[in-house]
């Protein structure tokens, strides 16, 4: 009942704020009415005026009378709380234009005040008229009253409610009542001082219409112009946000590739030279692949962040693309000043390494840079940024964690790769290249239990080129697809006549691995040449699982269940291989040749033994590769290694000399067996790896 009862009372007061203009649903028209209520503050004063000097001209002759009385308290009332009001403001959030409580009260003051003045001048009038019936007394007293109403109505004409309360509760009931004052036969008065009101009403409607449509005007020339306003600064910020996406990278905040560039050429026309250094990010990937891109964009912005605090305030930091990074530190070319640059990008670069704080984790990273000193008037920025990232190549390559700057031996080097590359495009390019194969070894038994297939380009005009040099090319190229399907053809081919168990393996590139459709074009090239899948044996690299981890976990899990054997190559070499072994399934681990170098010392030695002993822990074959020394090759097998491969053991062979060292080896075999027992003649399709079939290895390698 009470709920009823507010919304009840709530309904009726919006009403009431409705009608007094106060409140309204069209918003235009509610702004009018505020507008005009603080406008009205102006005139009010008027209002005041044209109430008192009226009562008090008519209150002077009839000062005992009761309406006298009466209406001159509530007049004194009214004008204390009207001074008040002047005296005291109140708050801006207690003014009638703001608050509806101090607008109804408003509104209920006009209200009493014209039907007191109603009474006023209707008693007075009536008065006069019991003394005097046959005179005209009574209309000075209601001339005076008319005159007084239609100037507060023109006082209060802003608020269109005002001005009706006071034609309607003011004036009306004085027109009606000359209409029965005035004799039978002069109804012209009376109909004129109707005419008169009537008119004045009009025109206050009229008023008020006229100031509606002027507002209306204002409102909509505000509008419009707030419009343009919010446009024009739209289009400011616009142009802001274009000119800053132009110029800087989104995500980092550091310079983009095109500002970059334009910032280094502005200092070397200025004269200015100085260092440019390209940075490759180390280990990002895994970040971004194990904690999301999320993560990798917060990693990204350290870096940024890193690169500015570390290096000289005027240094130029500048975002390529990606997790490649660029700056361009000013200095002199001299000898001392060069070692300075370096040594504050060397600086740089340690700061990279430090760890970096996730949401839930510590990550590092790691950075490899390649630098070109800059002059002005030598060489133009994009040459220089293409020696850099040649400099930064051979960075990577050598695993370096200082800044490696671009010289004669890296130009050298670049334009062969240049010239490696453009040969590699030709369409007799796959004509030249052809494979070698290594034997790899069980260290306990000595026999030899497959040969790697390793591919090698010999050209005609730039002679042997490494497999470190083309491979890379060629995945850079999208051609390594092509080159290890044709390589793949050739080893299958030759592979199928080697006497069981003898194996074949045979090198994925990462690039490779990483194609949707790859596992199941091997596996056909494999059905095709009609060998078994479990004399196969393929080899992958971490950097595969780098590139696409979920890929090439499908495409090994479909060469596994093909019958082929997966093996971990370069165990060691990178930082993340034992989450891959937790991941992937693999038959054999080939630890990578730093650790066996590494084994020639007390510290290297313990490190190798644990690698070897947690491989057998996890039912993982093991190979030592990089076997050079006979010392390694008894380090290996003390320690437990099953198997091996390296110069020591046997150099890498053409086809026609592996397959002479596997008949010579079935003959030594057969010879042995036939020596052991004359009654039992079985024929061992591969022989103990001896001295003397080393010595036939190398003879044939050599």
């Amino acid at each position: 009942m009470i709920r009823r009862h507010g919304g009840i009372r709530v309904t009726f007061l919006k009403r009431i704020d409705s009608i007094i203009g106060f409140f309204d649903d069209d918003p235009f028209t509610e702004k009018f009415s505020r507008e005009r209520i603080r406008s009205v503050r102006q005139t009010i004063f008027v209002y005041y005026l044209a109430i008192l000097l009226p009562f008090a001209a008519v209150a002077v002759n009839f000062p005992s009378e009761l309406p006298t009385r009466i209406v001159g308290t509530v007049l004194l009332l009214a004008v204390v709380l009207r001074f008040k009001h002047w005296a005291l403001p109140p708050p801006p959030e207690k003014r009638e234009d703001v608050s509806p409580a101090a607008a109804r009260l408003t509104a209920m003051m006009v209200l009493i005040l014209s039907l007191a003045q109603a009474y006023f001048y209707l008693a007075l009038s009536l008065s006069v008229v019991t003394y005097d019936p046959d005179g005209f007394g009574w209309s000075q007293i209601f001339g005076l009253g008319l005159l007084s109403g239609l100037i507060q109505g023109a006082a209060l004409t802003g608020v269109l409610f005002a001005s009706q309360v006071i034609f309607f509760c003011f004036l009306f009931p004085l027109v009606t009542a000359a209409l029965f004052l005035f004799p039978a036969g002069n109804l012209f008065m009376p109909l004129s001082l109707a005419g008169i009101v009537a008119i004045g009403f009009y025109l206050a409607v009229l008023s008020h219409k006229a100031q509606l449509n002027l507002f209306r005007a204002q409102f909509d020339a505000d509008a419009a112009l707030e419009r343009t306003e919010k446009a024009n600064g739209e289009l400011i910020e616009a142009r802001r946000s274009a000119q800053y996406r132009s110029e800087f990278d989104a995500l980092t905040g550091v310079r983009n590739r095109y500002a970059f560039m334009r910032d280094i050429e502005a200092q070397l026309d200025r004269g200015s030279s100085g260092v440019l250094v390209v940075i490759d990010l180390d280990r990002f990937k895994p970040i971004n692949d194990h904690y999301g891109h999320y993560a990798g964009d917060i990693v990204l912005r350290f870096v940024a962040r890193r690169l500015q605090r570390a290096l000289p305030k005027n240094a130029i930091v500048g975002r390529l693309g990606g997790d490649e990074f660029a700056v361009f530190v000013a200095g002199k070319p001299q000898t001392s000043d060069t070692c300075e640059l370096v040594a504050r990008c060397d600086r740089a670069l340690a700061q990279l390494r430090r760890p970096m704080r996730l949401s839930n984790a510590y990550v590092t990273i790691g950075g490899s840079a390649g630098g070109r000193i800059v002059e002005a008037g030598q060489t133009t920025v994009a040459q220089a940024l293409q020696d850099a990232d040649s400099a930064l190549y051979v960075a990577k390559r050598e695993g370096l964690e200082t800044l490696k700057l671009f010289d004669d031996h890296i130009r050298d080097e670049a334009m062969r790769l240049a010239a490696i590359e453009t040969e590699m495009s030709k369409r007799d390019a796959l004509d030249h290249f052809s494979l070698a194969y290594q034997p790899i070894v069980n260290l306990r038994t000595g026999e030899i239990s497959s040969f790697e297939a390793l591919a090698r380009w010999h050209h005609p005009l730039l002679g042997e080129i490494q497999p470190s040099q083309f491979i890379a090319i060629a995945e850079r190229n999208g051609l390594i697809r092509e080159i290890t399907i044709a390589l793949l053809c050739k080893a299958l081919n030759f592979a199928k006549d080697w006497e069981p168990p003898c194996r074949l393996s045979f090198n994925l590139s990462a690039a490779h691995i990483c194609g949707d459709n790859a596992a199941s074009e091997i596996i056909a090239l494999v059905e095709a040449s009609g060998i078994q899948p479990n004399r196969l044996q393929f080899e992958i690299t971490e950097t595969a699982m780098l590139i696409n981890f979920d890929v090439a976990r499908r495409n090994i899990e479909i060469l596994r269940e093909a019958g082929c054997r997966i093996a971990l190559d370069d165990f060691g070499a990178g930082f993340a291989s034992l989450v891959y072994l937790r991941e992937i399934k693999f038959d054999k681990v080939k630890i990578d040749g730093s650790l066996i170098r590494g084994a020639r010392d007390t510290a290297g030695r313990d490190m190798l033994n644990g690698v070897i002993k947690m491989l057998s822990a996890m039912k993982l074959e093991s190979v030592a590769e990089y076997i050079a020394t006979e010392a390694d090759h008894e380090t290996a097998l003390l320690l437990g290694a099953e198997f091996g491969q390296g110069y020591f053991l046997g150099k890498p062979m053409r086809d026609t000399q592996v397959s002479t060292l596997l008949e010579e080896t079935r003959q030594r075999a057969l010879e042995a067996t036939e020596r052991r027992s004359g009654r039992d003649r079985r024929i061992l399709p591969v022989a103990p790896y001896d001295n003397a079939n080393r010595a036939s290895a190398a003879r044939f390698a050599g």
